[in-house]
């Protein structure tokens, strides 16, 4: 390994780190969205059973014509009604988030530049509030993917047993599939993007100006934790009432 100086980072090529960051996160954001193609490939439409599957057919008929129409409407109300109950939570949910979030800035603000400095306490809660805000973007994109692919599930559901059961789980893993990997791409993405604003406003080459960095860039984990919270626990209240 080459020598350097004291107290400095040995230097060392970072475009091949840098490609793949991006390049990763890039892949599983566009994964995500062939998921969510295959999910909304499914039509919110129990007739589209009685064109696959010969035995459905025959028992709708024999229900009379009016089953399908009856379940079509039951279906697409319970989507909508759902639907709009979920918006509205979120905009109940992150609008507190929002105050939260600008309250708890002043604060960082304020105890880091008593410890660190006015420079490092700003640059800290910039991360914080990136950390937040991306988090709350996640949490927007799970819960409308939820809420597609509930209904989407049930169309599956309503074949006989075990193709209904295998449709109906395949529906719901790759709709889980589209959070996972967009809230990773996007977190990723996010990540590198605020490493790479804040770099040049550190000595960057050097151990202390690396770790004053990493101090700063750690208030977008705590943003992050901070939103998922609400979301962990205000979720599961709405949901369950």
């Amino acid at each position: 390994m080459a020598s350097c100086p004291a107290g400095a980072l040995p230097v060392g090529p970072t475009i091949g780190a840098e490609s793949l960051i991006i390049i990763t996160g890039l892949i599983g954001i566009f994964f995500a969205l062939f998921l969510h193609r295959r999910v909304a490939a499914v039509r919110l439409d129990v007739a589209q059973v009685e064109e696959e599957d010969e035995t459905m057919m025959m028992s709708v008929k024999e229900a009379g014509q009016n089953q399908t129409f009856e379940q079509n409407e039951r279906l697409r109300e319970l989507y909508a009604a759902i639907s709009n109950g979920a918006n509205s939570f979120l905009f109940s949910e992150y609008k507190l988030c929002t105050v939260f979030v600008v309250f708890l800035a002043g604060v960082i603000v304020g105890l880091v530049s008593w410890s660190s400095g006015r420079e490092t306490a700003i640059f800290t809660a910039t991360s914080f509030v990136v950390g937040a805000l991306t988090s709350m973007l996640s949490g927007y994109i799970g819960m409308r993917v939820a809420v597609f692919s509930n209904a989407r599930c049930t169309v599956g559901a309503v074949k006989p047993a075990p193709h209904g059961w295998t449709e109906s789980f395949n529906t719901a893993f790759r709709a889980g599939g589209v959070m996972g990997f967009s809230l990773c791409g996007l977190a990723l993405l996010c990540l590198y993007a605020l490493v790479v604003f804040l770099a040049p406003s550190f000595s960057w080459g050097t151990t202390a100006g690396a770790m004053k960095l990493f101090d700063c860039i750690a208030g977008f984990g705590l943003g992050g934790s901070a939103v998922a919270m609400f979301g962990r626990v205000g979720g599961g209240i709405y949901t369950k009432a």
